[in-house]
Order: structure tokens, then C-alpha cells, then sequence
């Protein structure tokens, strides 16, 4: 599939049209987005005749994150192996001294679509407190699979916010991720279910 010159005639929003440099920023972002939920296809983005980025499309999530990311953001990844059963978590999760200054490179994905939550921003983030600085944010590509009927996709006009029917499930499932990963990163057992577990509502900065 190639896509050139889209409304080169007649922009639908010819008026609300930005500079070429940031419309192409925009739609390099999108590509970002299906690359990361789908390592299984190759993509290749060319702008102005240069090729900015290319994916293997050989089905691993590592191999996108090299493409898409660059090898030095890659680098300071972990593996976030598989966890939960009914919202089941992977992926992969910053290193806490590989923490960024914003959160631009936080990815989520609900069963294969790139979505926004501020649940699983304070989950993650809660699951980081005490093992990054203080004003680092924890990057991550995590992807999230569930119930088709466990999630609403149609809150937000361009579908990139979601709503889940039990938020706390949510928020429990990429918190206890998050903390496991880290601790077997740090060599400890994997983080056990308290009997208290953070609260969802817990604000992100």
C-alpha cells in the first residue's frame, strides 16, 4: 500500500493545514504508532524522497523497537514478559536510569490500537516511584490484550482514548507488570500481589 500526494488538490482541512514540516511530523507519528502494534508488517516512511524509517516485518517487537526508536532508545528498554490473564500486559519498559524528562515515550496499545490513558500513565508511573529522579518519566511500549466487550473504543472522536469497564483491573494489571519487570531486572522475585494495591485514581503530573 503506498499513500502520496493525499489531497494534493483539495485539502479537507486546507485551512487548518500547518507548516509541510509539521504536517509531516504528524503523519510520521501515526506510522510510529501501526509500526510499534504491528512488528508482523514491514513499513517504510519516506519524506521529501528520504527514507526516514523501515521496519523488518519479521513479527518481533524488539526488532520494530530498533527501527522506530533508534538503537540507543532500544538499548535502555526492558522486557516486560507476558502478565495477567485477563488483561494480559507485555512489552518492553525503561530502565529507571534510562528515564526521559517527558512523557512522549510512553506507547500503549489495547488489543493492537495505539491509545492515550491516564490510568495506565499513573499505574506505570506509581509502579517507578522510589527507582527514577525526581522530574523522569519511565518510557515504555506496552501492549495490553483483553476483552473485546471489557473495552469501549468509541469515547473519543479519533479513537485514541478507551475506556475500560473495571479501571482498577486496569490500573492493577500494568502496575504489577511494571513492577515485575523491574524486579527481575533487579534481580529480585518477580513483585507479589499485596493485599492493598495503589489506588487507580492516582494522578499522573
Amino acid at each position: 500500500m503506498i499513500v502520496r500526494d493525499l489531497f494534493f488538490n483539495t485539502p479537507a482541512r486546507l485551512k487548518f493545514m500547518k507548516r509541510d514540516a509539521a504536517e509531516g511530523a504528524a503523519v510520521f507519528t501515526v506510522v510510529q504508532h501501526e509500526a510499534l502494534a504491528h512488528p508482523e508488517v514491514s513499513f517504510r516512511f519516506l519524506r521529501e524522497g528520504k527514507e526516514e524509517m523501515l521496519t523488518p516485518g519479521d513479527g518481533k517487537l524488539q526488532s520494530a523497537l530498533y527501527a522506530v526508536l533508534g538503537r540507543e532508545a532500544a538499548l535502555g528498554l526492558l522486557p516486560c514478559p507476558g502478565y495477567g490473564e485477563d488483561i494480559r500486559v507485555e512489552g518492553y519498559l525503561s530502565r529507571p536510569a534510562c528515564c526521559r524528562g517527558s512523557r512522549v515515550s510512553q506507547y500503549f496499545f489495547v488489543n493492537g490500537r495505539y491509545v492515550k490513558s491516564r490510568t495506565m500513565t499513573a499505574a506505570l508511573e506509581e509502579a517507578y516511584q522510589n527507582t527514577k529522579m525526581v522530574g523522569k518519566f519511565p518510557a515504555c511500549v506496552l501492549k495490553l490484550t483483553t476483552k473485546l466487550n471489557a473495552v469501549d473504543v468509541n469515547v473519543h472522536p479519533a479513537k485514541t482514548e478507551v475506556k475500560f469497564t473495571n479501571e482498577r483491573a486496569l490500573f492493577e494489571a500494568v502496575y504489577y507488570a511494571a513492577k515485575s519487570a523491574l524486579s527481575l531486572e533487579q534481580g529480585h522475585v518477580a513483585a507479589e500481589l499485596p493485599q492493598q494495591p495503589p489506588s487507580p485514581s492516582a494522578k499522573t503530573r
